[in-house]
Protein backbone atom coordinates (compact mmCIF):
# COMPACT_ATOMS: atom_id res chain seq x y z
CA UNK A 1 0.00 0.00 0.00
CA UNK A 2 1.26 3.84 -0.95
CA UNK A 3 0.45 6.00 1.47
CA UNK A 4 0.93 9.75 1.33
CA UNK A 5 0.86 11.53 5.10
CA UNK A 6 0.24 15.34 4.58
CA UNK A 7 1.12 17.25 7.76
CA UNK A 8 1.93 21.15 7.91
CA UNK A 9 5.16 20.22 9.71
CA UNK A 10 7.53 17.53 10.42
CA UNK A 11 10.71 17.26 12.57
CA UNK A 12 13.52 18.04 12.49
CA UNK A 13 11.90 21.94 11.64
CA UNK A 14 9.36 20.93 14.00
CA UNK A 15 10.28 19.10 16.33
CA UNK A 16 7.03 18.28 18.46
CA UNK A 17 3.72 18.30 18.37
CA UNK A 18 1.36 16.45 15.56
CA UNK A 19 4.07 16.59 12.68
CA UNK A 20 6.24 14.27 15.16
CA UNK A 21 3.67 11.94 15.60
CA UNK A 22 3.16 11.71 11.99
CA UNK A 23 6.57 11.17 11.46
CA UNK A 24 6.55 8.06 13.61
CA UNK A 25 3.50 6.82 12.46
CA UNK A 26 5.33 6.70 8.83
CA UNK A 27 7.96 5.44 10.54
CA UNK A 28 5.81 2.50 12.04
CA UNK A 29 3.57 1.91 8.55
CA UNK A 30 7.06 1.78 6.61
CA UNK A 31 8.39 -1.21 9.33
CA UNK A 32 5.02 -2.92 8.90
CA UNK A 33 5.87 -3.22 4.92
CA UNK A 34 4.01 0.22 3.47
CA UNK A 35 5.46 2.76 0.74
CA UNK A 36 4.84 5.63 2.81
CA UNK A 37 5.76 9.46 1.33
CA UNK A 38 5.42 13.11 3.08
CA UNK A 39 4.55 16.35 2.17
CA UNK A 40 4.66 18.91 4.23
CA UNK A 41 5.50 22.90 3.53
CA UNK A 42 8.75 24.91 3.92
CA UNK A 43 9.05 29.09 3.52
CA UNK A 44 11.84 28.24 0.99
CA UNK A 45 12.14 26.66 -1.90
CA UNK A 46 9.99 23.98 -2.78
CA UNK A 47 12.17 20.33 -2.80
CA UNK A 48 12.26 17.04 -2.46
CA UNK A 49 14.92 15.39 0.38
CA UNK A 50 15.07 12.00 1.54
CA UNK A 51 14.57 12.16 5.49
CA UNK A 52 15.98 8.73 7.04
CA UNK A 53 14.91 6.69 4.22
CA UNK A 54 11.51 8.52 3.53
CA UNK A 55 10.84 10.63 0.44
CA UNK A 56 9.86 14.15 1.76
CA UNK A 57 7.84 16.72 -0.73
CA UNK A 58 7.99 20.27 1.14
CA UNK A 59 6.02 22.59 -1.19
CA UNK A 60 6.61 26.78 -0.58
CA UNK A 61 3.94 28.79 1.30
CA UNK A 62 4.36 31.63 3.30
CA UNK A 63 1.84 34.00 4.33
CA UNK A 64 0.88 36.83 6.91
CA UNK A 65 -1.44 34.78 9.61
CA UNK A 66 -3.73 37.23 9.54
CA UNK A 67 -4.88 35.23 6.48
CA UNK A 68 -4.75 32.01 8.20
CA UNK A 69 -8.67 31.54 8.41
CA UNK A 70 -8.94 32.16 4.36
CA UNK A 71 -5.51 30.22 3.48
CA UNK A 72 -6.31 27.47 6.00
CA UNK A 73 -9.48 26.43 3.58
CA UNK A 74 -7.45 27.15 0.07
CA UNK A 75 -4.03 27.95 0.12
CA UNK A 76 -3.10 29.51 -3.70
CA UNK A 77 0.51 28.33 -2.92
CA UNK A 78 0.36 25.05 -1.97
CA UNK A 79 -2.92 23.37 -4.12
CA UNK A 80 -1.57 23.77 -7.39
CA UNK A 81 1.94 21.71 -7.03
CA UNK A 82 0.08 19.41 -4.86
CA UNK A 83 -2.17 18.85 -7.30
CA UNK A 84 0.08 17.70 -9.64
CA UNK A 85 2.20 16.07 -7.19
CA UNK A 86 -0.76 13.34 -5.96
CA UNK A 87 -1.34 12.80 -9.69
CA UNK A 88 2.39 11.68 -9.89
CA UNK A 89 2.61 9.47 -7.24
CA UNK A 90 -0.74 8.06 -7.43
CA UNK A 91 -0.81 6.78 -3.96
CA UNK A 92 -3.46 4.18 -2.58
CA UNK A 93 -4.20 6.83 0.69
CA UNK A 94 -3.77 10.11 1.53
CA UNK A 95 -4.17 10.73 5.16
CA UNK A 96 -4.20 14.21 6.41
CA UNK A 97 -2.93 15.39 10.07
CA UNK A 98 -2.50 19.34 10.59
CA UNK A 99 -3.38 20.92 7.55
CA UNK A 100 -4.80 23.61 8.79
CA UNK A 101 -2.10 26.48 8.21
CA UNK A 102 0.00 25.85 4.98
CA UNK A 103 -1.44 22.54 2.95
CA UNK A 104 -4.97 23.57 3.88
CA UNK A 105 -8.27 21.72 4.04
CA UNK A 106 -8.67 22.02 0.00
CA UNK A 107 -5.84 19.02 -0.10
CA UNK A 108 -8.21 16.91 1.33
CA UNK A 109 -10.30 17.31 -2.14
CA UNK A 110 -7.70 17.28 -4.54
CA UNK A 111 -6.99 13.86 -2.68
CA UNK A 112 -10.20 12.39 -3.26
CA UNK A 113 -10.07 13.54 -6.98
CA UNK A 114 -7.11 12.35 -7.63
CA UNK A 115 -8.42 8.96 -7.11
CA UNK A 116 -7.45 7.95 -3.42
CA UNK A 117 -8.49 7.10 -0.13
CA UNK A 118 -8.74 9.82 1.96
CA UNK A 119 -8.25 9.79 5.83
CA UNK A 120 -8.07 12.92 8.34
CA UNK A 121 -6.46 12.40 11.51
CA UNK A 122 -8.01 15.79 13.97
CA UNK A 123 -4.97 15.99 16.90
CA UNK A 124 -6.83 19.26 18.04
CA UNK A 125 -9.95 21.42 18.20
CA UNK A 126 -8.66 23.45 15.15
CA UNK A 127 -12.04 22.02 12.50
CA UNK A 128 -14.04 23.94 14.97
CA UNK A 129 -12.08 26.83 16.76
CA UNK A 130 -9.43 29.04 16.51
CA UNK A 131 -7.05 28.56 19.53
CA UNK A 132 -7.52 26.84 22.57
CA UNK A 133 -10.48 25.63 23.62
CA UNK A 134 -11.19 27.12 26.97
CA UNK A 135 -15.03 28.08 26.70
CA UNK A 136 -16.59 24.78 29.13
CA UNK A 137 -14.03 25.21 32.05
CA UNK A 138 -14.93 27.61 34.85
CA UNK A 139 -12.17 28.45 37.02
CA UNK A 140 -14.63 29.23 40.46
CA UNK A 141 -15.59 25.25 39.90
CA UNK A 142 -12.47 23.73 40.46
CA UNK A 143 -13.85 20.28 41.86
CA UNK A 144 -15.38 19.58 38.67
CA UNK A 145 -13.77 16.94 36.62
CA UNK A 146 -16.68 15.79 34.19
CA UNK A 147 -19.40 16.64 32.53
CA UNK A 148 -18.09 19.16 30.21
CA UNK A 149 -20.06 20.63 27.44
CA UNK A 150 -17.89 21.15 24.53
CA UNK A 151 -20.58 22.92 22.25
CA UNK A 152 -19.21 26.59 21.73
CA UNK A 153 -20.94 29.84 22.74
CA UNK A 154 -22.98 31.43 20.08
CA UNK A 155 -20.43 34.01 18.29
CA UNK A 156 -17.07 32.39 20.15
CA UNK A 157 -14.79 32.07 17.77
CA UNK A 158 -16.11 35.89 16.24
CA UNK A 159 -15.14 37.36 19.74
CA UNK A 160 -11.70 35.82 19.69
CA UNK A 161 -10.59 37.01 16.32
CA UNK A 162 -12.99 40.11 15.54
CA UNK A 163 -11.81 41.32 12.16
CA UNK A 164 -9.39 38.07 11.39
CA UNK A 165 -12.94 35.52 11.83
CA UNK A 166 -13.81 34.24 8.32
CA UNK A 167 -17.43 33.55 9.00
CA UNK A 168 -17.21 30.70 6.13
CA UNK A 169 -14.33 28.99 7.79
CA UNK A 170 -15.96 25.84 9.79
CA UNK A 171 -18.72 25.76 7.56
CA UNK A 172 -16.38 24.60 4.25
CA UNK A 173 -14.06 22.65 7.22
CA UNK A 174 -17.55 20.63 8.08
CA UNK A 175 -18.64 20.35 4.12
CA UNK A 176 -14.97 18.96 3.26
CA UNK A 177 -14.81 16.43 6.09
CA UNK A 178 -18.34 14.98 5.20
CA UNK A 179 -18.05 15.04 1.81
CA UNK A 180 -14.15 14.60 0.77
CA UNK A 181 -13.24 12.29 3.75
CA UNK A 182 -13.91 8.49 3.77
CA UNK A 183 -12.47 7.95 7.51
CA UNK A 184 -12.10 10.60 10.37
CA UNK A 185 -9.80 10.04 13.35
CA UNK A 186 -10.05 11.65 16.50
CA UNK A 187 -6.39 11.09 18.79
CA UNK A 188 -8.72 10.68 22.21
CA UNK A 189 -12.38 9.55 22.67
CA UNK A 190 -12.51 13.57 24.80
CA UNK A 191 -11.64 15.37 21.40
CA UNK A 192 -14.20 13.17 19.33
CA UNK A 193 -16.87 13.98 21.91
CA UNK A 194 -15.87 17.75 21.61
CA UNK A 195 -15.56 18.09 17.57
CA UNK A 196 -18.90 15.83 17.08
CA UNK A 197 -20.95 18.10 19.80
CA UNK A 198 -19.91 21.22 17.24
CA UNK A 199 -21.53 19.73 14.20
CA UNK A 200 -18.43 17.91 12.74
CA UNK A 201 -19.23 14.19 11.26
CA UNK A 202 -18.60 11.34 13.07
CA UNK A 203 -14.84 10.37 14.29
CA UNK A 204 -13.26 7.25 15.06
CA UNK A 205 -10.38 7.08 17.75
CA UNK A 206 -7.17 6.35 17.75
CA UNK A 207 -4.85 6.97 20.59
CA UNK A 208 -1.16 7.69 19.61
CA UNK A 209 1.42 5.23 20.31
CA UNK A 210 5.22 5.43 21.18
CA UNK A 211 7.71 2.78 21.56
CA UNK A 212 8.59 2.55 24.99
CA UNK A 213 11.82 0.91 24.13
CA UNK A 214 13.59 3.81 23.47
CA UNK A 215 13.39 5.04 27.52
CA UNK A 216 15.70 1.99 28.07
CA UNK A 217 18.69 4.15 28.55
CA UNK A 218 21.95 3.12 30.22
CA UNK A 219 22.39 4.71 33.90
CA UNK A 220 24.89 6.45 33.09
CA UNK A 221 23.30 8.62 30.47
CA UNK A 222 20.67 9.38 33.03
CA UNK A 223 23.31 10.89 35.26
CA UNK A 224 25.41 13.03 32.94
CA UNK A 225 22.58 14.59 32.75
CA UNK A 226 21.41 14.57 36.36
CA UNK A 227 25.05 16.19 37.25
CA UNK A 228 25.19 18.59 33.79
CA UNK A 229 21.57 19.62 35.65
CA UNK A 230 23.16 19.84 39.30
CA UNK A 231 20.23 17.70 40.34
CA UNK A 232 22.22 15.22 42.39
CA UNK A 233 19.58 14.94 45.95
CA UNK A 234 17.24 16.73 44.29
CA UNK A 235 13.05 15.35 44.03
CA UNK A 236 12.75 16.49 40.31
CA UNK A 237 9.43 17.25 38.44
CA UNK A 238 9.55 17.04 34.80
CA UNK A 239 7.30 19.49 32.39
CA UNK A 240 8.16 19.19 28.88
CA UNK A 241 7.37 21.83 26.39
CA UNK A 242 6.70 25.67 25.94
CA UNK A 243 5.20 26.98 29.10
CA UNK A 244 2.60 29.45 28.72
CA UNK A 245 -1.21 29.96 30.73
CA UNK A 246 -2.62 27.76 28.51
CA UNK A 247 -0.15 25.08 29.51
CA UNK A 248 -1.62 25.73 33.39
CA UNK A 249 2.44 27.18 34.27
CA UNK A 250 0.61 29.88 36.92
CA UNK A 251 -1.33 26.59 38.33
CA UNK A 252 2.16 24.30 38.46
CA UNK A 253 4.15 27.16 39.99
CA UNK A 254 1.53 27.98 42.86
CA UNK A 255 1.50 24.28 43.49
CA UNK A 256 5.23 24.02 43.55
CA UNK A 257 5.30 26.65 45.99
CA UNK A 258 3.46 24.66 48.19
CA UNK A 259 5.36 21.13 47.30
CA UNK A 260 8.90 22.83 48.70
CA UNK A 261 7.77 23.37 52.10
CA UNK A 262 7.20 19.74 52.50
CA UNK A 263 9.79 18.69 50.00
CA UNK A 264 12.37 21.53 50.09
CA UNK A 265 15.16 19.36 47.61
CA UNK A 266 12.14 19.96 44.84
CA UNK A 267 13.02 20.99 41.39
CA UNK A 268 11.29 21.66 38.54
CA UNK A 269 12.56 20.95 34.99
CA UNK A 270 11.40 22.60 32.11
CA UNK A 271 12.24 21.23 29.10
CA UNK A 272 11.96 24.00 26.46
CA UNK A 273 14.30 26.56 25.35
CA UNK A 274 15.15 29.43 27.67
CA UNK A 275 13.07 32.48 26.61
CA UNK A 276 12.16 36.03 27.69
CA UNK A 277 8.82 34.24 28.84
CA UNK A 278 10.77 31.88 31.66
CA UNK A 279 12.96 34.15 32.41
CA UNK A 280 9.85 36.58 33.52
CA UNK A 281 8.27 33.28 35.21
CA UNK A 282 11.57 33.04 37.57
CA UNK A 283 11.50 37.05 37.97
CA UNK A 284 8.33 36.97 38.94
CA UNK A 285 8.71 34.39 41.28
CA UNK A 286 11.96 34.81 43.02
CA UNK A 287 11.63 32.69 46.00
CA UNK A 288 10.80 29.71 42.73
CA UNK A 289 13.86 30.72 41.09
CA UNK A 290 16.02 28.38 42.60
CA UNK A 291 13.51 25.29 42.63
CA UNK A 292 13.28 26.17 38.19
CA UNK A 293 15.66 23.86 36.01
CA UNK A 294 15.45 25.60 32.65
CA UNK A 295 16.88 21.92 30.43
CA UNK A 296 16.62 22.80 27.26
CA UNK A 297 15.14 21.46 24.10
CA UNK A 298 16.08 17.95 24.37
CA UNK A 299 15.62 14.99 21.74
CA UNK A 300 15.97 11.17 21.45
CA UNK A 301 18.27 9.85 23.95
CA UNK A 302 18.78 12.83 26.29
CA UNK A 303 14.68 12.97 26.45
CA UNK A 304 14.72 9.68 27.46
CA UNK A 305 17.45 10.08 29.76
CA UNK A 306 15.64 13.56 31.25
CA UNK A 307 12.24 11.21 31.74
CA UNK A 308 13.97 8.73 33.83
CA UNK A 309 16.36 11.09 36.07
CA UNK A 310 12.34 12.60 36.86
CA UNK A 311 10.28 11.60 39.69
CA UNK A 312 7.32 12.63 38.31
CA UNK A 313 5.63 14.46 34.95
CA UNK A 314 3.14 17.65 35.62
CA UNK A 315 0.99 18.34 32.64
CA UNK A 316 -1.32 20.60 34.41
CA UNK A 317 -3.01 22.33 31.57
CA UNK A 318 -6.01 24.81 31.80
CA UNK A 319 -7.33 24.43 28.28
CA UNK A 320 -8.75 21.27 26.37
CA UNK A 321 -5.74 19.36 25.59
CA UNK A 322 -6.60 16.25 23.22
CA UNK A 323 -3.99 13.94 24.09
CA UNK A 324 -1.02 14.85 26.40
CA UNK A 325 2.20 12.77 24.54
CA UNK A 326 4.33 13.71 27.53
CA UNK A 327 1.99 12.05 29.72
CA UNK A 328 2.65 8.57 27.69
CA UNK A 329 6.66 9.36 27.77
CA UNK A 330 6.62 9.80 31.37
CA UNK A 331 4.73 6.63 32.16
CA UNK A 332 6.91 4.80 29.36
CA UNK A 333 9.90 6.15 31.58
CA UNK A 334 8.41 5.10 34.97
CA UNK A 335 7.79 8.79 35.83
CA UNK A 336 3.91 8.78 37.17
CA UNK A 337 2.06 11.92 35.30
CA UNK A 338 -0.08 14.22 37.18
CA UNK A 339 -2.22 15.52 34.50
CA UNK A 340 -5.28 17.80 33.65
CA UNK A 341 -8.95 16.61 33.57
CA UNK A 342 -9.52 18.91 30.97
CA UNK A 343 -9.48 16.83 27.22
CA UNK A 344 -7.95 13.13 26.92
CA UNK A 345 -5.49 13.09 29.27
CA UNK A 346 -7.74 10.33 31.24
CA UNK A 347 -7.67 7.86 28.48
CA UNK A 348 -4.37 7.67 29.45
CA UNK A 349 -3.61 8.13 33.02
CA UNK A 350 -6.08 5.75 34.97
CA UNK A 351 -6.22 7.81 38.46
CA UNK A 352 -5.02 6.67 41.35
CA UNK A 353 -3.07 3.51 39.53
CA UNK A 354 -0.67 4.94 37.12
CA UNK A 355 -0.77 8.86 37.68
CA UNK A 356 -3.11 10.76 38.81
CA UNK A 357 -5.90 13.47 37.14
CA UNK A 358 -7.01 16.66 38.50
CA UNK A 359 -8.46 19.78 38.09
CA UNK A 360 -5.00 22.06 37.41
CA UNK A 361 -7.74 25.03 39.08
CA UNK A 362 -7.46 22.90 42.89
CA UNK A 363 -4.14 24.27 43.31
CA UNK A 364 -4.07 22.00 46.69
CA UNK A 365 -5.17 18.69 44.98
CA UNK A 366 -2.42 19.85 42.30
CA UNK A 367 -0.21 20.33 44.97
CA UNK A 368 -0.77 16.79 47.49
CA UNK A 369 -0.81 14.57 44.32
CA UNK A 370 2.91 15.87 43.28
CA UNK A 371 4.01 15.66 47.22
CA UNK A 372 2.35 12.66 47.39
CA UNK A 373 4.64 11.14 44.65
CA UNK A 374 8.18 12.62 45.67
CA UNK A 375 7.50 11.57 49.76
CA UNK A 376 6.18 8.05 48.98
CA UNK A 377 8.81 5.67 47.14
CA UNK A 378 6.85 2.55 47.12
CA UNK A 379 3.68 4.60 45.83
CA UNK A 380 5.70 6.14 42.90
CA UNK A 381 7.36 2.50 42.05
CA UNK A 382 4.16 1.00 41.90
CA UNK A 383 2.50 3.58 39.15
CA UNK A 384 5.35 3.53 37.34
CA UNK A 385 5.16 -0.02 36.85
CA UNK A 386 1.66 -0.20 36.36
CA UNK A 387 1.86 2.69 34.07
CA UNK A 388 4.79 1.28 32.18
CA UNK A 389 2.45 -2.15 31.96
CA UNK A 390 -0.37 0.01 30.57
CA UNK A 391 1.62 1.52 28.14
CA UNK A 392 2.86 -1.48 26.91
CA UNK A 393 -0.33 -2.99 26.29
CA UNK A 394 -2.36 -0.13 24.74
CA UNK A 395 -0.34 2.23 23.92
CA UNK A 396 2.36 1.60 21.80
CA UNK A 397 3.42 2.47 18.10
CA UNK A 398 2.81 -1.07 16.69
CA UNK A 399 -0.79 -0.67 18.21
CA UNK A 400 -1.36 2.68 16.70
CA UNK A 401 0.23 1.59 13.41
CA UNK A 402 -2.43 -1.30 13.21
CA UNK A 403 -5.07 0.25 14.04
CA UNK A 404 -4.67 3.58 11.50
CA UNK A 405 -4.19 0.26 9.10
CA UNK A 406 -7.59 -0.77 10.42
CA UNK A 407 -9.00 2.25 9.25
CA UNK A 408 -7.34 2.70 5.72
CA UNK A 409 -8.66 -0.48 4.65
CA UNK A 410 -11.81 1.19 5.69
CA UNK A 411 -11.26 3.99 4.03
CA UNK A 412 -10.01 1.88 0.62
CA UNK A 413 -13.74 0.13 0.92
CA UNK A 414 -15.67 3.03 0.87
CA UNK A 415 -13.61 4.36 -1.71
CA UNK A 416 -13.64 1.56 -3.99
CA UNK A 417 -16.63 -0.56 -2.82
CA UNK A 418 -16.24 -2.83 -5.81
CA UNK A 419 -12.95 -4.03 -5.62
CA UNK A 420 -13.04 -7.45 -2.86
Amino acid sequence: MHIVILCDDLPPDSPGGAGKIAWQLGQGLMAAGHRVTFITHTPGHSRTETRQGIEVHLLHSQYAQRWVAWYSLFNPQTVLPLNKLLRQLRPDIVHAHTVNIHLSYHSLVIARRAGAATVFTSHDVMPFAYGKLTAFIDPDRPDQCDGWNYRLPFGYNWRRMRFRWNPARNLSIRHTLRYYVDKRVAVSAALKQALEANSLPPFDVVHNGIDPAIFDVPEINIEVLRRQYRLEGRRVILFGGRMSHDKGDLQLLAALRRVKQTVPNVSLLVLARASDYLNQLRRDNPDLADHIVIGGWLEGTDLAAAYRLADVVASPSVCFDSFIMMNLEGMAAGAPPVTTCFGGAAEVVVDGETGYVVNPYNIDRLADRLTRLLTDESLRQRMAQAGRERVERYFTLDHQTQAMLDVYKQALAKRHPEKP
